[in-house]
């Protein structure tokens, strides 16, 4: 296919030259009614027969003029073997190139002599088949959508030129062509000056046709499953972030801004299966231009040779019998690029349990990728998943690789059922060591003074490879908390060997306070060794001996971070070569964030990288632009349409340590207060810097997942459980209980019966006239009650399963619909009674999460499918059409409309929060605030300072272990403001034993 391709792009730029001529104005529509094809340059063998476009063997057909972003969409098919090819923004010298064939639809990339895959999925389109072709192509994103769902999502770092669009006929098949469109895609709107008027559209100006509106990617909020941080050898402004939903982000100014770079790394999972989930990153000391990325549980190596612009999979040799295969990390040998090391975690039956034993493996390549070899399988459940790899470099056959992580099990610990009661439940492997190049391996461990064998965090002194500094620890269940707190010690802490790991020394253990203190990331600052650092979910440490002692920079009872936002733990930490006091985190509660002072104080460095697994998104009815984004990391406002986020996190109660949140709404009597969800209700006012908590009634938990206000009547609040796994997954069900508030969601009382004692509700409706009327959809169907959940119902006519989604026209109270989970979506038009199934437009089985109703115009509906993306429709829900050009990650949880109806925001299980503007124009920007400006205008952080009330003493500097065990000495009052490390029951707080990331 390669020289096929070649061949024919030759052969076309020699016969035929099109003279690029301004020309996407108008757009382009041709259904082949004239046999004199105007506008088209051809070759003779190209010709219009019966009202379709005959391309013959060999030969080609060009739309005259220039396109540069546009959408097209073509009807056509192949009789034949070989491949169809669409090529665009061509010019002599570079074009675009989509094929389509027997074996694989491909999307290449040409510059010269040089043809690069650019993206492929394995889906075709069988021989002599009509189907539809759509290609998005903006600002170097190209989404190609074949029969309606997206095959090919690519980002171009380095966009070609624009150009002419071209159809080819391989030598051995037959193109026809039934219709092509072309839309031409206008700049978006400069963003006027925000005024006291209301927003007025001009009349002589004709808003976008549907067809030609595609999603805005806010790149916000922060969050995902954040991985690796690293920065390019030969140009230190360049930075690498890896995440387990979004993929890799690339920086070119110096950290602080990202662009998605994952041109051929197709997407590959998620519920919708458009998740990119790189977890690691290697950047080849001896060639910074060679990047090594690996997958997450699909077992994929990708390499680049561009600095990170392009990627091609090499992961020939890579098999292994087990469910799953995740690369954790890559060491490319100190004496050839060549030579690699590939690290990472085997796993079967997933069950989603951070103590569920998973196996660790290495592989090995001598040839740059192009074959790979395994080395060590451990095994499962006989040992760890591998993550570092150091190699000596005085002699490159001494390797030592860090196995276990803070959220997976491995060999040696208890049963599972016995994991909670068991005061010493871990195991674990530890380091392992070769001297022969990996052929024979062996442990170290509590006979080498590692106490705790889950070592995340592994790193060599950059100067002095006997010394490495470890860093271990795994969430601590109830059982092995009250045995550390009872003895008053706890086997978790920071390592130090100086001689390659045979004997080590605890040099950070941690507090009385945060016995369960995991120790997530250790660095040396590649520059100056002196200057080593250490992370945990609580708290950042510094060292300026070169790990020997250390000092708490940042952290205390409310953890770490930038204003608002509590960090996650940091998986990963890098220090600018640089500058020594600049220090990077990349966290895997999502978000990448900088310190510029030693660790002291951290501003938020993600504005374009997100991961965020965003479950509700509310829009202020009064102000398009200002949106609030709730989920698993935190909650977050957006003043200018999502371009910018503020995190909002009250730091003065400790009962809001939680990161993590569920629903949300805005008080219709008053735009300022919004009630969020998260363990209690809380209420934020004042653009969110005033909060209170409202505790939740008794059996209701274990967080606010949903809550809506009654419409007429705002005193009357309804709230509805569920886990975060629940909000996010299609198959996850956790949560009890209902609530209802007759005080505007002040106090709450149980309003739920049985049918509420076992399982989540996920979406609630209220009557807008009656505040009594609401139908609650949960893990058990849709039930309905009259009286204000003094008794439910469950309706009649619907399927038996669960519901995500439920809602009532605000205009027609007897209009409700319904999704059933993987069954269908439901109209009743006698307020629940009777159901029709809605199908037109609408893909089948789908998992409906969110419904909302354009405020001026109740019969245009939209619907969010956690598996399809979004759907629109004008005639009250009879027929849809989606609406998900442009929208990278179709896995859809949550949808927020503006009070003009023009600006439609979605939730996205992974990729944060995307917007698409009716009218063609972005929100204007809150008065006052400046977009730019959103994230510094958060006050400045302060140095952690501990009094002596706070700690009983001054604060100490931290010192190593001395011989023979003796107490450690550390700075007191840490406590972990992330869900998977620790509970601490003296603060009313609640630990969630297990969870999937």
């Amino acid at each position: 296919m390669i020289r096929r391709t070649i061949f024919a792009l030759l052969v076309l730029s020699l016969i035929f030259s099109i003279q690029l001529v301004n020309a996407q104005d108008n757009g382009f529509t041709d259904t082949f009614d004239d046999p004199a094809l105007p506008g088209w340059e051809h070759s003779p063998n190209a010709y219009v027969e019966n009202g379709v476009l005959r391309i013959e063997s060999g030969g080609f057909a060009a739309i005259g003029g220039v396109w540069n972003d546009f959408e097209m969409i073509v009807h056509a098919r192949r009789i034949g073997d070989d491949d169809l090819a669409v090529r665009y923004s061509w010019r002599d010298e570079s074009a675009y190139m989509l094929r389509v064939g027997m074996e694989s639809i491909v999307l290449y990339r040409q510059v010269g002599d040089n043809l690069v895959e650019f993206g492929t999925t394995p889906q075709t389109v069988p021989p002599e088949e009509w189907f539809e072709i759509l290609i998005f192509a903006a600002q170097g994103n190209h989404t190609i959508h074949i029969n309606g769902e997206p095959v090919i999502q690519a980002n171009d770092p380095d966009p070609l030129l624009e150009g002419g669009v071209g159809f080819l006929a391989d030598d051995g098949v037959i193109v026809e062509l039934e219709d092509v469109t072309l839309f031409p895609l206008g700049d978006e709107a400069p963003i006027e000056q925000p005024t006291d008027e209301p927003e007025e559209t001009d009349p002589s100006v004709e808003a976008p046709q549907l067809g030609e509106l595609t999603w805005v990617r806010t790149g916000g909020p922060p969050g995902g499953l954040g991985y690796d941080i690293r920065y390019n050898f030969d140009d230190p402004n360049i930075w690498y972030a890896t995440d387990n939903f979004a993929g890799l982000h690339i920086s070119v100014d110096n950290g602080l801004t990202w662009e998605l770079s994952t041109t051929g790394i197709p997407p590959q999972s998620g519920p919708s299966g458009d998740q990119i989930p790189i977890f690691c990153l290697t950047i080849d000391p001896h060639n910074a231009q060679i990047l090594w990325a690996g997958t997450d549980g699909t077992g994929n190596i990708y390499k680049s040779v561009d600095g990170g612009k392009t990627w091609e999979e090499k992961d020939n040799g890579v098999t292994l019998d087990y469910d799953q295969l995740s690369f954790r990390g890559f060491t490319v040998d100190p004496r050839s690029s060549d030579i690699v090391y590939a690290m990472g975690e085997t796993t079967n039956g997933a069950t989603g349990s951070i103590w569920e034993p998973k196996g660790g493996f290495i592989f090995k390549t001598t040839d740059g990728g192009e074959n790979w070899q395994l080395l060590w399988d451990g095994g499962i459940p006989n040992s760890s998943l591998t993550r570092y790899m150091w190699i000596d470099p005085r002699d490159p056959n001494v390797l030592l690789v860090s196995t276990g992580i803070f959220d997976r099990g491995a060999v040696g610990q208890v049963p599972e059922e016995q994991v909670e009661t068991n005061i010493d439940p871990f195991g674990g492997l530890g380091i392992l060591k070769s001297i022969d190049g990996g052929q024979t391996w062996r442990e170290l461990n509590e006979d080498n003074g590692l106490t705790s064998l889950y070592v995340g965090s592994l790193y060599m002194h950059p100067e002095n490879p006997d010394i490495l500094l470890a860093g271990t620890g795994h969430n601590v269940p109830d059982g092995a908390l009250a045995h550390f707190k009872e003895t008053g010690s706890s086997p978790l802490g920071v390592f130090r060997t100086e001689d390659g790991g045979e004997s080590w020394i605890r040099v950070i253990a941690p507090s009385q306070d945060a016995l369960g203190e995991v120790y997530s990331s250790v660095e040396f600052c590649p520059n100056h060794p002196e200057i080593a650092y250490a992370g945990s979910g609580g708290a950042v440490y510094r060292s300026e001996d070169a790990g020997l002692t250390w000092t708490q920079m940042a952290g205390g009872p409310q953890g770490w971070g930038p204003p608002g936002v509590v960090a996650g733990a940091p998986i990963d930490m890098q220090c600018d070569p640089r500058d020594p006091n600049r220090i990077f985190a990349n966290n895997y509660q999502g978000g990448n964030f900088l310190s510029e002072d030693g660790g002291i104080t951290w501003q938020n460095a993600s504005q374009g990288y997100s991961g965020a697994q965003v479950i509700t998104v509310v829009v202020d009815p009064t102000n398009a632009a200002r949106v609030y984004a709730i989920g698993r990391s935190g909650v977050w406002r957006s003043d200018d349409g999502g371009t910018s986020w503020i995190g909002l996190r009250n730091v003065d109660d400790l009962q809001f340590w939680s990161p993590e949140w569920g629903g949300g709404a805005f008080d219709p009597s008053q735009p300022d207060r919004v009630l969020v969800g998260g363990e209690p209700i809380i209420e934020m006012q004042d653009d969110g810097t005033t909060w209170q908590a409202y505790q939740m009634p008794p059996n209701f938990g274990p967080f606010v997942g949903t809550v809506v206000f009654a419409p007429s009547d705002p005193l009357t609040v309804y709230a509805g459980p569920a886990s975060h796994n629940t909000m996010v997954h299609s198959e996850s069900f956790a949560g009890m209980g209902f609530a209802r508030s007759d005080d505007g969601g002040i106090s709450w009382e149980y309003a739920g019966g049985e049918q509420f004692e076992n399982g989540p509700t996920l979406g609630i409706a209220v009557d807008p006239i009656d505040p009594q009327t609401v139908f609650a959809a949960t893990q058990f169907g849709v039930f309905k009650s009259t009286n204000g959940g003094g008794q439910w119902t469950l309706v009649p006519g619907l399927p038996e399963g669960a519901s995500h989604s439920v809602a009532i026209n605000p205009d027609d109270p007897q209009q409700v619909f319904a999704g059933v989970d993987m069954i269908g979506f439901y109209l009743s038009q006698d307020g629940g009674n009777t159901w029709n199934q809605l199908v037109a437009g609408l893909e089948p089985n789908g998992s409906h999460r969110d419904i909302v109703f354009d405020p001026t115009n109740s019969q245009i509906v939209y619907v969010a499918d956690l598996l399809s993306g979004v759907y629109r429709s004008e005639d009250g829900g009879q027929t849809w059409v989606k609406i998900n050009t442009g929208l990278l990650n179709r896995a859809v949880t949550g949808l927020g409309i503006s009070g003009d109806g023009l600006h439609l925001y979605v939730a996205t299980n992974g990729a944060g929060v995307f917007r698409l503007d009716f009218n063609g124009e972005p929100p204007t920007p809150v008065e006052g605030i400046e977009p730019e400006q959103a994230i510094e205008s958060q006050p400045e952080a302060t140095p952690v300072e501990e009094t002596e009330e706070e700690t009983g003493g001054e604060p100490e500097t931290l010192v190593q272990e001395g011989e023979g065990g003796a107490n450690l000495p550390c700075v007191g009052g840490l406590i972990f403001p992330i869900l998977f490390i620790v509970a601490f029951k003296s603060l009313g707080a609640r630990s969630e034993k297990k969870r999937s990331c």
